[in-house]
């Protein structure tokens, strides 16, 4: 692995506060194929993919987040530097030029007093120590002044000789770092949640997984079926839990069936649809609390009073999560439609009361939804975290 460039370092840092290219490019005031290629350089650098695609941009990866973090230090080290010399009356504008070996110059001339020494200890020409501390003195105030027996260092130069200190220690000894860890997790796991199936199963898995997996990125995206089927399309996120819809909607995608839910009919404990039997054309006046359009479960709700040849009721409150979809049921007169396990279905909030109606085909599937051909290994791992907690399948 190589050192990265202070280039490098300037330019990954900035992609990864923009989290883009193109953001990026527009705060350097360069083009993007530049942040591009500086981003390929500095990853062909380092032997490792630093920033993935990810659910609203460019995310790092696992290993990325080590080097972004080294980078981040950088970054606020030079802006200290430049504002130590701002407090001054001193404009220096270290940033955008700033090269190892300028630091390096002049650091050592800092040490021995004269180019010449610098020279020898660096293994380069007097001339070309002479040439950077020019190129220097163009975006900074002197560094030197010249007196008989030398060159003696201003402010300014020890200043930067103990950036030049810091920034090795920071960014100069990050491939060493990253040698001694040649088993960090590379990866990311992004789960997409399909709404109120298996939501708190992921958070549990994720817990398991920051112990088997330290180095892993895990992230947690809410959202409908479209939108996480098109994030897992274009590679955004790795797969997506909740009711499967066998087949999937679009053929490059698999299903991976994990447990059963049933459909239920809950409402508050004391609500009075459960004074007596009711049928879904006695509840039809109720305020419902169902899931969005083209959900499995309201395609299910529909043809519940399909069969019962009347249309479903219109007024409806829908909610994406599961725990929100339970608090309105119990703060309010709806009648709620959502899917349980047996054993969630046995631990029912006691605020809450299932309606007494044996709804037909209310066997659902849950599982995990990927992209065929992907990489599986982390998905694999998350299944295996997910496994001490599935449910018990429903019969």
């Amino acid at each position: 692995m190589d050192t990265l460039s202070l280039k490098q370092v300037r330019v990954l840092d900035a992609v990864a506060r923009t989290r883009g290219i193109g953001p990026a490019a527009e705060i350097l005031n360069t083009s993007q194929s530049v942040v591009s290629r500086t981003v390929a350089a500095a990853e062909d650098a380092l032997g490792r993919a630093i920033f993935q695609r990810g659910w609203s941009g460019s995310d790092p990866t696992a290993f990325g987040s080590i080097v972004l973090d080294r980078c981040a230090r950088g970054r606020a080290a030079i802006a200290q530097a430049e504002a130590a010399f701002a407090a001054e009356g001193i404009r220096a504008n270290l940033a955008p030029h700033l090269k190892w070996s300028q630091l390096d110059a002049i650091a050592a001339v800092v040490r021995h007093g004269s180019t010449l020494s610098a020279a020898t200890d660096l293994g380069v020409s007097q001339p070309a120590i002479s040439r950077t501390l020019s190129a220097v003195n163009g975006f900074c105030p002197p560094l030197f002044q010249r007196r008989r027996d030398g060159l003696e260092a201003t402010a300014a130069a020890r200043r930067l000789a103990e950036l030049g200190e810091l920034l090795r220690r920071e960014i100069g000894t990050l491939a060493e770092m990253l040698a001694e860890r040649p088993g960090l997790e590379r990866g990311r796991l992004a789960v997409g949640m399909l709404p109120f199936s298996g939501q708190d199963l992921v958070a549990r898995a994720f817990g398991r997984l920051t112990h088997s997996h330290p180095g892993l990125r895990l992230m947690a995206i809410p959202g409908s079926y479209a939108m996480l089927t098109d994030a897992l399309m274009r590679g955004e996120i790795d797969c997506l839990m909740g009711i499967l819809r066998r087949p999937p909607k679009i053929a490059a995608l698999e299903e991976r069936f994990l447990y059963h839910e049933r459909y239920a009919l809950v409402a508050r404990a004391d609500h009075p649809c459960h004074d007596a039997p009711q049928t879904m054309t006695t509840l039809r006046d109720q305020t419902w609390m169902v899931a969005q359009h083209g959900t499995p479960i309201r395609s299910y709700f529909e043809r519940l009073y399909a069969a019962e040849g009347t249309p479903p009721p219109t007024q409806t409150c829908e909610i994406h999560s599961f725990v929100q979809a339970e608090a309105v049921v119990i703060h309010s007169e709806s009648v709620g439609l959502l899917a349980y396990s047996r054993d969630h279905l046995a631990g029912l909030d006691a605020r809450l009361k299932q309606v007494a109606i044996d709804l037909p085909d209310a066997e659902v599937e849950i599982g995990l939804t990927t992209r065929r051909g992907a990489d599986v290994r982390m998905i694999d791992a998350f299944r295996g975290a997910l496994r001490p907690d599935l449910p018990q399948t429903v019969g």
